[in-house]
């Protein structure tokens, strides 16, 4: 069966929820997140859903450089929100906050998510140095812990990771060391967290090792017999996640909990923000489940930088196709008739690509708190599209300021409606290009029947098919332009014919040359790494079919 077919059964099979409200009895229409926007006055801020850094002023400098002006870094260890500084607020004070954390470590799911505008705080997080894991035997305690309590469980249940390396010059593989634990007992976390008795002289093998444990005092010693001769600590850190089902942990960050008898977690703003699924490469399924939850699960990431881009390595050999597999699912979300926003994020890599480009009135006239709620609002509406953007290098290959930012931007996107308010088209126009190294343009229209339309240049108009014609009125319509180069592969001519040819992975790595490694590394993967890419892409939210 061909995708196109896969996509429509998966619409005619799956529930749909979608927003709007419901149309007259056999008419098709449509509405767009786009539709309040005042495209002549409105502004549009970078913003991040799922970055992290941004603990110092030094690194958020390096941010503010870029070009972003709304920060909402998501760390994790502990996933709490990332304040800034005082001194930074007042140098910067075009930069509006907005809490965020990356939730995980959930009883029955692997999935990451992020909570935009949320103030839930979890886990712990404590590294042991390097100095101190050098000399045997290293005798630490980890301070500050919660002790196991049967109504709140999940907070006296920690997670001790040991990296034991054998050196070369040991010939002896079964050299091993001892760990004695006190303050906590091992216990199994599948299990309801079941006191598996205390730790005492446990020999660790010169490999990976994860203990959970349940906690009995508010601090945790650990002491660690090794021979330094013959084994390396390379890690050892103290750590904890949520430990609760992702359906609690969701409510949390939404709505709030109360803790200790006070009220912590929940969105600052109930209108704004929401929850994005980071690097999806789950099934399909598990992703409708959660968009169905609560409405404001807002979607799934498209453009992960450190998953390889539009797609993790492990679904494709990246040397003869790159991946596309989050791509590819968000159309196949949407062809089920949900609401589902396609987010674009760096991840950990603050040199790479992936922006969120949100829409909003003019903010200088208000107050910060106004200034959060419009930027978290937009979020919500889907008034933002993504960036995958080139990336600036100079001669020799170095990637340098302002790396990824970009003006490329749509400067507008609108739904023209015949005389008695029925969308009948979808017209777009883009600006913003570098009109010295990416003077050409390609606009896409995509709906659950693939690409539909593709018009070579700044603007474009797509005809949505009536109810009366041969073909269905599609369920979602989204826009992608391209501003590329004349040239690409360090000459060689780049036509219309060429990119209509190829998918927005194969697109993203287009490059005249490669990059040098180095503090501005700005990808894992050397796919992703070497090759400077040389074309700004922008995705629109989608367009949906109200039934």
């Amino acid at each position: 069966m061909k995708r196109r077919q896969l996509l429509l059964s998966a619409a005619t099979a799956a529930p749909c929820l979608v927003i709007g409200k419901t149309g007259e009895a056999g008419v098709v229409d449509y509405e767009s997140p786009y539709e309040e926007i005042d495209w002549d006055t409105w502004e549009t801020v970078d913003s991040m859903s799922h970055q992290h850094q941004g603990t110092t002023d030094k690194s958020r400098e390096i941010f503010h450089a870029m070009g972003y002006r709304h920060f909402a870094f998501s760390n994790y260890y502990p996933s709490a929100p990332t304040l800034l500084s005082d001194s930074f607020r007042e140098t910067h004070a075009d930069v509006t906050w907005a809490p965020n954390a990356e939730q995980h470590s959930f009883l029955d799911s692997s999935l990451h998510f992020n909570s935009l505008g949320s103030r839930l705080e979890t886990g712990f997080g404590k590294y042991v140095s390097s100095a101190e894991r050098k000399t045997a035997p290293i005798n630490h305690r980890f301070e500050g812990i919660r002790i196991f309590d049967k109504v709140r469980p999940w907070e006296g249940v920690y997670r001790l990771d040991i990296k034991l390396k054998r050196l070369a010059n040991s010939s002896d593989e079964t050299e091993a060391a001892t760990l004695i634990i006190d303050g906590a007992h091992a216990c199994d976390r599948k299990e309801d967290f079941a006191d598996k008795g205390p730790v005492n002289n446990r020999s660790i093998a010169a490999e990976n090792h994860t203990i959970y444990l349940r906690t009995q005092s508010d601090s945790i010693e650990i002491q660690l017999n090794f021979d330094s001769e013959k084994l390396e600590v390379t890690q050892l850190r103290l750590m904890q996640g949520s430990n609760r089902p992702w359906r609690d942990v969701f409510l949390a960050a939404l709505d709030g909990e109360t803790r200790e008898g006070e009220s912590v977690g929940g969105l600052i703003d109930p209108e704004g923000g929401g929850i994005t699924l980071n690097h999806p490469g789950g099934k399909m399924d598990t992703y409708l489940e959660m968009l169905d939850f609560d409405s404001r699960v807002l979607g799934l990431e498209v453009w992960n930088q450190l998953t390889s881009g539009f797609g993790s390595n492990g679904k494709s050999n990246p040397l003869t196709k790159p991946p596309s597999h989050f791509y590819q699912l968000w159309d196949e979300v949407l062809s089920t008739g949900r609401r589902c926003w396609g987010f674009f994020v760096k991840d950990h890599n603050t040199y790479g690509r992936g922006r969120n480009i949100l829409m909003a009135p003019p903010l200088a006239s208000k107050s910060s708190e106004e200034r959060e709620s419009t930027l978290l609002r937009a979020y919500r509406k889907g008034a933002f599209f993504g960036a995958v953007s080139s990336i600036a290098s100079d001669e020799e290959g170095n990637v340098v300021a302002p790396f990824d930012q970009s003006n490329f931007r749509f400067r507008h996107i609108r739904l023209r409606r015949d005389g008695s308010g029925k969308a009948v088209a979808v017209e777009v126009a883009v600006a913003g290009n570098d009109e010295k190294l990416r003077p050409n343009i390609q606009i896409r229209f995509v709906t659950d029947q693939g690409i539909v339309s593709i018009v070579n240049g700044s603007e474009g108009e797509f005809t949505i098919p009536s109810e009366k014609e041969d073909s269905s009125p599609p369920r979602f319509i989204r826009v992608e332009a391209f501003a590329y180069p004349k040239t690409h592969n360090q000459g060689e001519l780049l036509h219309h014919e060429t990119m209509s040819k190829l998918d927005v992975a194969e697109i993203s790595q287009i490059r005249d040359k490669y990059a040098k490694k180095g503090a501005t590394s700005f990808g894992s993967s050397a796919q992703l790494r070497t090759p400077i890419p040389i074309v700004d892409q922008i995705f629109s939210q989608p367009i949906l079919r109200k039934t």
